[in-house]
């Protein structure tokens, strides 16, 4: 039998991944991702902004999430396919480009420009394109890879924000017609916002970076739970989209239940690696509690939606959920994502990656356990009174803290570059 013949790694200046390199090109966008974490905290905290709630949600999810959805996507995609990442320059110019874009998106639907937010969001939608179809090209062009198939959930992500941003759009310009219509349209847009754009990325990310974070080796079998996993939640999605936008509840059930088996899936082999090797230290732990938050969010909008009579009930009954999906969930597995690459790429060795990683960890045991009671607090708590106070104070405090910590290390490295503190 004949075998394929291997292509030959490209060569050449795109495919010198030193350290010192990788880690320059990381220091725009954690330094966008930290400032729209500020920014959304401020405009939270400070209640005076008209559209406040929308307007921090927005910086979080659209700022902070997919500045970091996009450039660690590719270098995931770089390090699993063998592929050398793209030139320093192609990375300046989409980081720019891509929060020039999602800064027109944001002001145009804070000031009610809708040219504004339509000239936003086409350029968003160009970056969005710009990145799918590179890591589609990767995904062709690279040698066999165990966990290549890993790489098309961020390509599927990056479908499901097109069409997210599409709807996001017709709301702004107030295209949707009825009420109901313009309800059904807006749990779309979440649903493929938060299970699409995010949950995907974050579940292809998790099967190696789950792993790797617990310094343990992936379980035997995980190639076969992936493309499980890829079929489940990324048709799960596609039906549930579909359901809710032709207010079908049956379709729009049958979706999400698709979706969340494929999110079973997914926990199976991420607690054979925890009982392997139980999680140690705050990237670890923080992981860990987003993807249980992760995993309560799917069944309960599940089971909401079994409890609604008709589909565009569902959006009255999803507030309570926001606090654990955008904090517990998402804002969680940034901060534990971060704590854990950020000193891997600008570490430059054993004993720099320590330096950072204790930086990062300072008093890690008190924040993960404030920001986990917090999201309780204001997911289960009742709406008025004490409980929702002490909730938003201790996620505030919380989260701050790491936004301060990794200000820190984001201001060491600089220095560093400054001083030309590089490997060759």
């Amino acid at each position: 039998m004949q075998t394929k013949p291997q292509r030959p790694r490209p060569t050449g200046r795109t495919d010198r991944l030193a350290p010192g390199w990788r880690g320059r090109r990381h220091l725009l966008p954690t330094a966008f991702v930290l400032a729209y974490l500020l920014a959304g905290g401020v405009t939270m905290a400070g209640g005076r902004v008209a559209g406040a709630g929308w307007l921090a949600l927005h910086l979080v999810l659209l700022g902070a999430v997919t500045n970091a959805i996009v450039v660690w996507s590719e270098h995931f995609a770089a390090a699993l396919l063998r592929t050398p990442a793209s030139s320093e320059r192609a990375a300046l110019a989409r980081v720019l480009a891509l929060n020039l874009a999602v800064l027109a998106v944001l002001a145009g639907v804070h000031v009610a420009r809708p040219a504004l937010t339509v000239a936003g969001a086409g350029l968003l939608a160009v970056v969005v394109v710009a990145h799918a179809r590179s890591l589609a090209t990767r995904i062709r062009r690279s040698l066999p890879a165990r966990l290549g198939g890993t790489a098309w959930f961020y390509v599927a992500a990056s479908g499901a924000l097109l069409a997210g941003i599409g709807l996001g759009v017709l709301m702004s310009g107030g295209a949707t017609g009825s009420a109901d219509a313009y309800r059904a349209v807006r749990l779309a847009h979440a649903h493929l916002n938060l299970l699409g754009w995010v949950g995907l990325a974050v579940l292809g990310t998790q099967f190696t970076l789950w792993p790797t974070v617990l310094r343990t080796r992936m379980v035997a079998g995980l190639p076969v739970v992936v493309n499980a996993v890829f079929l489940l939640t990324v048709g799960g999605l596609a039906v549930a989209t579909a359901g809710l936008l032709a207010r079908q509840r049956g379709l729009a059930l049958a979706g999400l239940a698709g979706y969340a088996a494929g999110l079973a899936a997914a926990l199976v082999p991420f607690v054979r690696t925890l009982a392997r090797r139980p999680p140690h230290g705050a990237a670890a732990w923080m992981l860990a509690a987003g993807t249980a938050w992760f995993a309560l969010v799917v069944v309960a909008d599940l089971a909401a939606l079994l409890g609604s009579d008709r589909v565009v009930d569902l959006d009255g009954r999803l507030g309570r959920l926001v606090p654990a999906v955008a904090v517990g969930f998402v804002l969680q597995t940034l901060a534990g994502a971060l704590t854990y690459l950020l000193p891997a790429v600008w570490g430059r060795g054993a004993h720099g990656n320590r330096a950072l990683t204790g930086t990062l960890e300072v008093g890690w045991p008190v924040r993960v356990v404030a920001l986990n009671l917090a999201v309780a607090l204001l997911a289960f708590a009742p709406e008025r009174g004490w409980a929702v106070v002490v909730g938003r104070w201790l996620a505030g405090l919380a989260l701050g803290s790491f936004v301060l910590l990794a200000g820190v290390v984001l201001a060491r490295r600089v220095v560093g570059a400054g001083r030309g503190e590089e490997r060759p």
